[in-house]
């Protein structure tokens, strides 16, 4: 709270501002296609005609720290479902301290799509882990539902829907060529095209209000500044003296069509090393910006380092349990790469954590589930000595991240939180 006091910015002045053109408009404006409208809509609750800019900007941040303590026991929950209940602990501890502490009071959409993305992350992998069944179609509605959701939140789902539409499409055809390419497609086939079918009918559904006004006022059902313009620019400036200073927030731009940028226009202007140098620099920057952030990284390289080496130690064991769900792995390999490069790309258009970190909760979690769920019996290291016992590095890590809590704890408490802008 101390910290953010100045609501211009990063953002926080635009959501305000489309909160206040929702109330007013008695909802019939849906946001300029920059931001989308569940954020906004949740804060129009909280407005009120003549109340100041600044008494707003307070209740937006007092929003932002409900929510923030409604999601924690959310991201418990699902954390104790899946973990022991020492690892579930720990997460959470590291998320409500080295995240939501610092995200909170900022009037952002943030904090909420990084939960409704981790949850849709979830049930795609579900989808995946388990194709068939009798409750397997309750999922698949409820995926496309949460991923409408956390679209209509912030537009960076479609990325990951269209990943888990092909993984399993081509799950689905593997079974049937596979086993019987020369029968017709089995029940179980049909059930496994239906998954895909069911999520992307709901998720339609879900958005379909929004991305039929977009059509109408833009042209593109799926219009959205960002992915439509900014992604193939070089920098800010260009996006400013671009398609930004052409009204894009108010319909198509009002400039010639070769001057729209396009991904054909980006690559055919760009040399192959020019391209692999935005990708390099963006990967370089994040890393950078995630390492001397909220304090976050520690943990996370702790729990790759450690799981790295286990998984390595135990390749062939790993992969006897992960080849019967071989399209999942793909699934969440090409997930977190995909979105990893997406990010180092955007880079030159917005540099902060923001973004990557709709990563943190999805790949802390999955670290998570590879060790002590998949590799549980690899955690015990045998002692040489005759009669003493085996050591347990499950436990020891556990222990190994509250001890890093409990100091870094003093420092956030102490220091970081006072001084450190959790906004960018």
């Amino acid at each position: 709270m101390l910290v953010n006091t100045d609501l211009t910015r990063t953002d926080q002045s635009a959501y305000l501002q489309a909160a206040e053109a929702l109330k007013s408009s008695n909802y019939t404006a849906l946001t300029d296609r920059n931001r989308m409208p569940v954020y906004p809509f949740l804060l129009s609750l909280l407005y009120q005609p003549g109340l100041s800019e600044e008494a707003f900007f307070a209740r937006g941040k007092l929003l932002n720290v409900g929510l923030s303590l409604l999601i924690l026991p959310i991201l418990f929950w699902i954390f104790r479902r899946y973990l022991p209940l020492f690892t579930a602990v720990n997460l959470l501890l590291i998320h409500a301290f080295t995240l939501y502490m610092f995200k909170a009071p900022f009037v952002q959409a943030e904090l909420l799509f990084y939960l409704l993305s981790f949850v849709a992350y979830l049930l795609m992998c579900r989808l995946l882990w388990r194709p068939v069944g009798e409750r397997v179609w309750q999922t698949a509605v409820f995926t496309g539902i949460v991923l409408g959701v956390a679209h209509l939140t912030k537009a960076s789902v479609l990325p990951g829907l269209v990943l888990y539409v092909v993984t399993a499409v081509w799950q689905a055809a593997w079974g049937w060529v596979g086993k019987r390419p020369w029968q017709r497609p089995n029940r179980q086939f049909w059930q496994q095209m239906a998954n895909p079918a069911l999520v992307v009918l709901l998720f339609l559904i879900t958005v379909w209000p929004y991305i039929q006004n977009s059509r109408q006022q833009f042209g593109h059902y799926f219009y959205n500044v960002n992915s439509t313009f900014y992604l193939w620019y070089d920098s800010w400036d260009e996006v400013e003296a671009g398609t930004k200073d052409h009204d894009d927030r108010v319909g198509w731009p009002t400039i010639p069509i070769e001057e729209i940028p396009t991904a054909a226009k980006y690559f055919r202007e760009h040399t192959p090393g020019q391209i692999f140098t935005r990708f390099l620099d963006g990967l370089l920057v994040i890393l950078i910006v995630t390492t001397f952030s909220y304090g976050y990284a520690i943990y996370f390289w702790l729990l790759v380092g450690f799981a790295f080496v286990l998984m390595w130690r135990n390749r062939q064991t790993l992969w006897q349990k992960l080849k019967p769900h071989l399209f999942l792995t793909i699934f969440i390999g090409s997930y977190f790469i995909s979105y990893g490069l997406l990010y180092a790309w955007y880079w030159p258009i917005s540099s902060g954590n923001r973004f990557v970190l709709a990563l943190f909760s999805p790949a802390m979690f999955t670290l998570a589930f590879f060790l002590y769920r998949l590799l549980p019996g690899h955690l015990m290291l045998k002692n040489r000595e005759k009669g003493s016992k085996p050591l347990n590095f499950g436990p020891l890590l556990n222990w190994t991240y509250l001890a890093i809590l409990l100091v870094d704890g003093c420092i956030i408490l102490t220091v970081r939180i006072s001084t450190m802008y959790g906004g960018a």
